[in-house]
């Protein structure tokens, strides 16, 4: 029978076992194991929980992760595993340790699902991080996956904690794993890891005990013998001599530790197959999600457009992930859907008067305008093959500081030759080097990923994100296509913007809002965008850009927002964003295949911030930009933007018309 402990684990022991270099090696390896966090929760089923150590969906525990928050009763064995639930801690302000100092909530959404799994005996994932104290073995990887287990007991029980002057009440679980017969590879090498899955040994059987004054059940956990668990009870905690029960010292009891439940069912693989791609066009969120290699068990993430490839150094598995034409009736289907829901977000959201024109913004049938009262001056125009939307985004005194304009394609203009439907075919089969990159803790275990994919051409750019980049020489054809197109829509854009800030009184004016029509573009960034894939509230506002940012859309529709920077003493409502007060948006548009916007102005990336949600299975966004090469600290760049940042003499024939 595999060896069980009695005692509950102490500080002491914890910290000893956290000297990786002093625990044998495991027994065996995992299935499935993750160099990061990130390449664990976008790779497997039962856990997607980038922060939290709990995974639940729709009310129900899935996945548990064991990492470097653990207690003095919590036991790790190779059949069962006890562990507490977090909440109530805080962190110290001398030692930056987190310590409990409330009782646990018994009305949480985690204590609620883990409850559900509890009485469903739904089968959970447990994983163990590399910081895990009590691991009796050197963690093999950042982070393993122990297996599957169920929870055969949920209860509260008070503790005293280290340096407390008052107990607190905290949730414990007791697992058991799911396959007894299944070896425990993260015991110590040499030591029984199994024992055999039938029959049960009966003998191990903890009693179950009636509160008299309750009249609930609790189960004898613990070797001082039984007291009542239910800890809305008057008798809880206490042993029915009346005698309190001592928190420093308990031990499990035997029988509670060695006793087997046995698990009724198919217990499916814990490591999941490889996406299928069959009845799949490529970009559909079965395909984006990350994937575990088949051949060594690393979880990954899905970072290329066009292939998966296993991050493990020491694995060669790679698989191309067929990129198939997305159809137009389903980009037809996805139009209809994004308009209907457009139009119930301006129902419910829009203001409808212009105090400019009233006349045609009175049912506006493009825009949700969040807050007419800052954004009052608007202009609706005909440019040649497009309706173009000008709004003039102001301060907190409601000076403009430059315009926003959205450039709506016909169906005329997307059909023709090399237009917008060409455009976007000729991407979907192009392979021009789009790639996800690293967005947070470089390097880390938990660094973060961009939510879309990435690649640049022309000039560098530098921005939070470091992306790959080729110069416009080795730029594909489809892409100084779309470039051609975004300077005849940053010229137009320019040149309307200031037309009309020089018919406004200068005190509705900031000084810097007109802006030169010079420069074009030497930089532009694609994007691709698979189902549920985004891009963050973000401004463009890097001192080496010029005042124009411009954008072409290809695909499935998107929205666009805007909203005030924190701290732009702006007197508008709030929101919680990422657990920051930030500013309700103020301007919402659609943006659907063939559209173009232009950002006009550098005080707006100075005060506003924007956001892109796609609304489909698959978005190209091509952003164009003027690097200023004299901007810049090192020679070097200011050289490589010159060679990189010139549009090839061939390019001449894309040169766009606005038809």
């Amino acid at each position: 029978m595999a060896g069980v402990s009695k005692k509950r684990t102490s500080a002491k022991q914890e910290t000893k076992a956290a000297e990786p270099d002093s625990r044998p090696p495991s027994s065996g390896k995992p299935l499935v194991w993750a160099t990061s966090r990130g390449g664990l929760c976008e790779a497997v089923p039962y856990f997607k929980s980038f922060k939290s150590s709990l995974y639940t969906n729709k009310g129900v525990a899935y996945g548990f992760l064991i990492d470097h928050e653990t207690d003095g009763g919590d036991a790790f064995d190779a059949q069962v595993i006890i562990t507490t639930v977090g909440g109530g801690r805080v962190r110290d302000s001398e030692t930056g340790a987190m310590v409990r100092v409330n009782d646990a909530s018994d009305t949480t959404p985690g204590i609620k699902s883990l409850m559900n799994s509890h009485h469903s005996k739904t089968l959970m994932a447990v994983i163990a991080g590399e910081g895990n104290p009590l691991y009796q073995c050197r963690p093999p990887y950042p982070y393993a996956v122990l297996g599957w287990f169920h929870i055969t007991d949920l209860w509260k029980e008070r503790q005293m904690p280290k340096g407390g002057s008052k107990a607190v009440t905290i949730w414990r679980i007791r697992f058991e794993k799911a396959d007894l017969s299944e070896p425990s590879w993260w015991f110590p090498e040499g030591e029984c890891t199994t024992v055999p899955s039938i029959p049960i040994n009966k003998e191990f059987k903890a009693p179950v005990v009636t509160c008299a004054k309750c009249s609930k059940p609790s189960k004898e956990i613990f070797a001082t013998g039984w007291f009542c668990l239910n800890h809305e009870c008057e008798h809880y905690w206490v042993f029915p001599t009346g005698a309190a029960v001592d928190t420093k010292g308990l031990a499990y009891s035997e029988a509670f530790l060695n006793e087997r439940t046995p698990l009724l069912g198919e217990i499916p693989p814990i490591r999941p197959p490889i996406p299928d791609t069959a009845g799949l066009h490529g970009t559909e969120l079965a395909l984006r999600r990350g994937f575990v290699c088949p051949d060594c068990g690393c979880c990954n993430r899905r970072v290329y457009w066009n292939r998966w490839v296993c991050d493990n150094k020491e694995c060669q598995y790679t698989r191309d992930a067929p990129m198939l034409p997305y159809p137009a009736d389903l980009l037809e289907q996805e139009n209809a859907k994004f308009d209907n829901h457009m139009g119930r977000r301006r129902a419910t959201y829009g203001v409808n008067e212009n105090t400019l024109d009233e006349d045609s913004y009175i049912f506006d049938p493009f825009a949700t305008i969040y807050q007419r009262g800052y954004l009052q001056f608007s202009l609706t125009l005909k440019i040649g093959g497009f309706e173009v939307r000008q709004y003039f985004l102001p301060d907190s005194q409601g000076r403009v500081l430059g315009s926003f304009s959205i450039f709506s394609a016909s169906k005329g203009v997307n059909s023709k030759p090399n237009g917008p439907d060409d455009l976007f075919r000729t991407l979907e089969l192009t392979d021009i080097g789009l790639r996800r990159n690293p967005a947070a803790q470089f390097g880390h275990k938990l660094e973060g990923y961009t939510r879309h994919f990435q690649q640049n051409f022309g000039a560098r750019y530098k921005f939070g994100v470091s992306v790959q980049s080729k110069g416009f020489n080795e730029a594909p054809d489809v892409i100084l296509r779309a470039l051609h197109r975004l300077i005849w829509a940053k010229k137009v854009a320019v040149e309307n913007s200031n037309a009309f800030i020089g018919t406004l009184d200068p005190k509705f004016v900031r000084s810097n809002a007109l802006v030169p029509n010079s420069g074009d573009f030497n930089e532009l960034l694609a994007l691709g965008y698979m189902e549920d894939d985004k891009i963050n509230y973000h401004d463009d506002g890097e001192s080496e850009l010029g005042p124009v940012v411009a954008a072409l859309s290809l695909g499935s529709p998107s929205t666009m927002r805007f909203r005030p920077k924190r701290k732009t003493q702006f007197f508008l409502p709030t929101q919680q964003d990422r657990g920051k007060a930030c500013y309700k948006e103020v301007l919402e548009v659609p943006m659907k295949h063939g559209d173009m916007m232009v950002m006009v102005g550098t005080e707006i990336q100075k005060v506003y911030e924007h956001t892109v949600d796609p609304y489909g299975m698959r978005r190209f966004s091509l952003t164009a930009r003027y690097i200023d090469p004299e901007r810049m600290t090192l020679q070097a760049d200011r050289d490589d933007a010159a060679v990189k940042g010139a549009i090839p003499k061939h390019a001449e024939a894309f040169v766009y018309d606005g038809y």
